[in-house]
């Protein structure tokens, strides 16, 4: 009997984590399938369309016999790419990517990161709609509090001071109301419609209501109720779920958020406000995208647009092997031009690939071995 539990288990987990490499290519397919259908756009000769590293398989490759396009599936699921003619080196051909106009292979580079940005909002509106935003939800008003008759249980907040409430982290609710003066002036969800109300902060008791509802201060050591200054309620966070296009218009602004955490979390890592710990390369993804699938398919979904985001994100920086630095390169010989020698180029991106794949390997060790 313990035998075919853990058996279960086991198989359970596989099963998670296939999920999850499953998610992760699904990523990765519409990241390329970006650059493929800009190139295909411009007339760009493509050569292959693969999803992950390694030997192709001779049952899961297919050969277009009029253009010649490679398409395949290779064993190692860490990724992909679209490859165009003569990409990183010189060539007479009309076709080749290196004879496109600067702004034409620009479109082509950064349509991988624009679908990544758009399956994203794709999926968070779907995610807003059917299962909810997490939104913190008003749990109690202290019954001296200023908003005492202005906040009701249940309110939703939506927005403060005109600007969307986004909730990524714990205290993301606390920093938005942070900012606010003595008044504030916030958008909540009642009853299904949407209410604008005006806060106010003053002086409160403290404290709790018991199992009949009625309401008890804290007292301190010396037997005196204990009075914060501020707007008088408590919140929870929980899904609030929402019209398909208010979800949608939510997204936008969503999306966009995610993009500034993200780079506001690289800037911690790089300056040592945050530790090494925090990052991860794929074994780390795979595994939060495990753990999100056994929460069913609206927290993996969830998930897979915040890896969405980190990806167009990513794949935006100006780093040696990623679609940012080639963009840069395309932007030095527009504006001059002339052209970076192309074998300077390609030892640049093959140097920062190696550089990319080592730090991502080193992140996981790092955060799994050497951390604990």
């Amino acid at each position: 009997m313990l035998i075919g539990a853990t058996f279960a288990g086991v198989m359970s987990t596989i099963g998670y984590i296939a999920l999850a490499i499953l998610a992760l290519m699904f990523m990765v397919v519409i990241h390329e399938l970006g650059h493929y259908l800009a190139g295909k756009l411009f007339k760009f000769k493509i050569l292959e369309f693969s999803i992950g590293f390694g030997p192709t398989l001779p049952f899961l490759k297919f050969r277009n016999k009029k253009n010649g396009e490679l398409f395949a599936i290779r064993p190692i699921p860490l990724g992909g790419y679209c490859q165009f003619e003569d990409e990183d080196a010189g060539s007479d051909s009309p076709t080749a990517f290196n004879n496109q106009a600067p702004w034409k292979r620009i479109i082509v580079l950064f349509s991988g990161a624009l679908f990544n940005f758009i399956s994203g909002l794709i999926i968070i509106t779907l995610f807003f709609t059917f299962y909810g935003q997490l939104l913190p939800s008003i749990g109690v008003v202290y019954p001296d509090s200023a908003n005492y008759s202005i906040l009701q249980e249940g309110d939703t907040i939506l927005s403060v001071n005109g600007t969307q409430m986004n909730i990524l982290m714990q205290g993301d609710e606390s920093r938005l109301f942070a900012k606010t003066g003595d008044e504030a002036d916030i958008v909540v969800m009642r009853d299904g419609s949407r209410v604008s109300l005006k806060l106010t902060k003053a002086d409160y008791v403290v404290g709790d209501y018991d199992e009949n509802g009625v309401f008890v201060p804290r007292l301190d050591e010396n037997g005196k109720e204990i009075t914060n200054y501020g707007f008088g309620f408590g919140s929870i966070i929980k899904p609030q779920k929402l019209g398909f296009f208010q979800a949608l218009g939510r997204s936008f602004s969503f999306m966009f958020f995610l993009a500034y955490r993200i780079l506001a979390i690289l800037g911690q890592l790089v300056t040592g406000q945050l530790g090494l710990e925090n990052a991860g390369g794929p074994i780390t993804t795979i595994s939060v995208m495990s753990e999100a699938s056994r929460g069913g398919l609206a927290m993996l979904s969830y998930v897979v647009c915040l890896i969405s985001a980190n990806l167009a994100v990513m794949n935006l920086l100006p780093l040696p092997a990623l679609d940012g630095s080639r963009i840069v390169f395309c932007l030095i010989e527009w504006i001059f031009k002339k052209p970076v020698n192309k074998k300077i180029e390609a030892a640049i991106h093959a140097t920062g690939l190696i550089l990319l794949f080592g730090f991502a390997i080193f992140a996981d060790v790092f955060r799994y071995f050497i951390a604990k």
